[in-house]
């Protein structure tokens, strides 16, 4: 019983003036499978600063996988909820569960443009039927499968990727490689704004940099994705002459961030000049943010 109630029903009423001869003529109610579609792995989110990067996994199945299966789906993909837009992403599906791909060229292909931020994607399926009856993931009139369809717990007859402004690392440079960097500003005043310092990037959550001290060694920022902060663990980073410093982050700054639609980088610096025998903590000359920005 419980099967029945949970797939869709699709039943036309014909409303007309009534005589009494007339009787009422009700089509036979028609079983249509449940698709489901889920995220599988890669991408969740499509990254508005590098949209044709965007790469994800999902599956495509049925809810109930030993009912009634459709003679083939048609998975389809709709842009900013506008049924009117709706194109092919794969054709002929028949085995279920499946998984595909798709790609930010690809959505770039099927639409002409660009991803851009705040566009969402649907994917959902175009059902055919064992009888040639076709019903549609995304119609102009009307509700796709029937009303309700979309209820059951567990179902998931779409899925959604939407462009938004999310940290990721590969947006900001390679994974071991040097970028370029323009220097927003730097209280520090080893660099002037607009000059170009190279950035290693060292992995999905750290960068690094260095200052035109003698001896220097990098100073590596750590990047919270969760809430887009940056801090720097304790680093003798260099010296001036015979003077050696270290620097970390100031945590009551609020100019530890990342800005990923901008692939802005900043991060507020204590500078502790060392002792002689270049011991920490040293003295403490204050709190200098630096900031960059990918070329």
């Amino acid at each position: 019983m419980k099967k029945l109630i949970l797939y869709s029903f699709m039943s036309l009423f014909l409303i007309s003036s009534c005589r009494e001869s007339d009787n009422a003529n009700v089509p036979e109610f028609i079983e249509v499978p449940m698709p489901t579609i889920k995220k599988v792995s890669g991408d969740p989110t499509i990254s508005s600063q590098n949209p044709d990067g965007f790469t994800a996994k999902y599956s495509v199945g049925l809810y109930f996988p030993d009912g009634d299966k459709p003679a083939k789906m048609d998975i389809v993909v709709r842009k900013n909820n506008d049924n009117n837009t709706v194109k092919l992403l794969q054709a002929d599906v028949t085995t279920y569960p499946t998984e595909l791909t798709v790609t930010g060229l690809q959505l770039k292909t099927l639409f002409g443009s660009s991803v851009a931020l705040g566009d969402r994607f649907d994917i959902g399926a175009d059902l055919t039927l064992t009888n040639g009856k076709k019903y549609l993931a995304f119609p102009t009139v009307g509700v796709a499968y029937g009303a309700g369809v979309a209820s059951p717990a567990g179902s998931s007859v779409s899925t959604r990727y939407e462009a938004v402004c999310t940290f990721k690392m590969s947006d900001y440079g390679a994974i071991g490689t040097v970028v370029p960097y323009t220097v927003i500003g730097d209280k520090w005043a080893d660099y002037g704004a607009g000059e170009t310092v190279d950035v290693t990037i060292i992995d999905e959550t750290h960068l690094s940099f260095k200052y035109p001290a003698s001896n220097a060694l990098p100073i590596v920022v750590t990047v919270n994705p969760a809430n887009n902060t940056t801090t720097v663990a304790s680093v003798n980073y260099g010296n001036y002459g015979s003077q050696y410093f270290r620097t970390d982050h100031d945590p009551a700054s609020a100019l530890n961030f990342v800005s990923p639609c901008e692939l802005i980088f900043s991060v507020a610096l204590r500078h502790y000049e060392l002792p002689a025998d270049k011991k920490p903590p040293g003295t403490l000359y204050g709190t200098f943010p630096i900031s960059f920005k990918k070329k």
